[in-house]
């Protein structure tokens, strides 16, 4: 407010004479008096001079560009000067007043949009410093992980290794408990044909090494009978009686028959018309009377072409029983033969169990039908239990898939 508007001080004589501001009924006559203390009530200031001592409220007219922003405006506009002391424009930042900073400056700290306060630097650290949200923390800690990368791939390299080493030398162990040091005895065959497979108790063992030795481990204790089985010698049967921890070495007595071609010991998966062709080529190279164990390899060469699980005698191979049927007409015919039905060892064993019977009938009632005796045919079913190569490959399976003839009752020549 201006000191030129504020009212003369009463005269120092007339102190004394002051009364309150309160107009008494009656005291009309003393006005002189009056005037003194009330300072010539109830005269108000002028317009102008109301603008600068009364609170600037006035109703919103944002019509006026000046004052719209900071008050509502007036119909008298105040100077810049005292406008500005109107309104809370104060910077406590370095002592200036009003709203301009000085050109060329810029609030780093607290910025154009925050008030122009500069708290206390205890203040200022407090509310600086203010703890992290739960949901900030966790951010700040899932990007602190992914920045460390996680675990370090050697870890898992070296974790990967330990493992697979304590693997195997668990198994090791499973295998040295339950094979190596199980109960039975080990027979070693030699001077076997090289190619000859190794039954024992009529179950495939392996083959003979290109040497004609062969190493049959783990052997149940008791009489064991092994055969040797070549298309081109004749083995005979060994018989062997061992307990458990034993030793033993037996050598392979055979002779040699009439030889087969080296591609029909081996036929491939699938390959039909070789085992076809083989077996009739040993039909031809038989003598008149046949002997009994040439025809019988012969036949076994011929490998029936079945459909998965079915029993059905295909026209092709009815066509070579036919005419095997002709040479068996001539061997002794008090000969029993066994026709035996053989699977590989897919599917369940009891399905190929009565697989292999159906397919031994289905063969015996086609020799019937060409002219053999019943009495010379018998049948048996051995699902997969009498393999005769491995079921771990194609061909394996190939040449398990058959029916083999063999000697039931030996016929006395006439």
């Amino acid at each position: 407010m201006s000191d030129s508007n504020k009212p003369p001080k009463p005269p120092p004589d007339d102190f004394s004479k002051t009364t309150p501001n309160i107009k008494i009924p009656g005291s009309e006559k003393n006005d002189n008096d009056w005037g003194k203390t009330n300072y010539k009530y109830p005269v108000q200031p002028p317009s102008d001079d109301w603008g600068n001592t009364v609170a600037n409220v006035r109703p919103f007219d944002r019509s006026d560009d000046e004052f719209g922003k900071t008050m509502p405006p007036s119909s008298h506009k105040a100077q810049p000067n005292d406008w500005g002391m109107t309104q809370a424009n104060i910077d406590l930042r370095d002592g200036n007043i009003g709203f301009d900073e000085p050109q060329g400056e810029k609030n780093e700290e607290y910025g154009v949009t925050t008030p122009y306060f500069r708290l206390p630097e205890a203040e200022r650290q407090k509310y600086q410093n203010i703890p992290p949200t739960p949901s900030e923390e966790a951010k700040q800690k899932a990007e602190e992980k992914k920045a460390k990368g996680g675990i370090p791939l050697w870890v898992w390299i070296s974790g990967a290794l330990a493992a697979m080493f304590f693997f195997i030398l668990a198994l090791l162990l499973v295998i040295y408990i339950f094979l190596w040091n199980s109960p039975g005895f080990e027979v070693v065959v030699q001077k076997a044909p090289t190619g000859s497979s190794i039954q024992i108790d009529g179950s495939f063992w392996g083959e003979t090494t290109p040497d004609g030795s062969t190493k049959l481990p783990v052997l149940k204790s008791g009489q064991r009978n092994i055969e040797i089985v070549h298309p081109n010698y004749k083995c005979a049967p060994i018989s062997i009686v061992g307990n458990d921890g034993d030793e033993k070495t037996v050598e392979a007595k055979c002779d040699k028959v009439a030889t087969i071609d080296e591609s029909c010991l081996k036929i491939k998966a699938g390959d039909y018309e070789t085992s076809r062709k083989c077996a009739y080529t040993e039909l031809g190279k038989l003598s008149d009377p046949p002997d009994l164990d040439a025809l019988l390899r012969a036949m076994n060469l011929y490998i029936n072409h079945f459909d998965s699980g079915k029993h059905d005698i295909r026209p092709e191979d009815a066509k070579f029983l036919e005419t095997a049927a002709g040479y068996m007409k001539k061997i002794p015919q008090d000969t029993v033969i066994e026709v035996g039905g053989h699977t590989d060892s897919d599917g369940a064993d009891a399905d190929n169990q009565a697989l292999s019977e159906r397919r031994a009938n289905a063969v015996k009632a086609e020799l019937i039908k060409a002219g053999i005796k019943e009495s010379m045919l018998v049948t048996k079913g051995y699902g997969e239990s009498k393999p005769k190569a491995s079921n771990d490959n194609p061909d394996g399976k190939f040449q398990n898939r058959r029916i083999q003839y063999s000697v039931a009752k030996q016929g006395e020549k006439p």
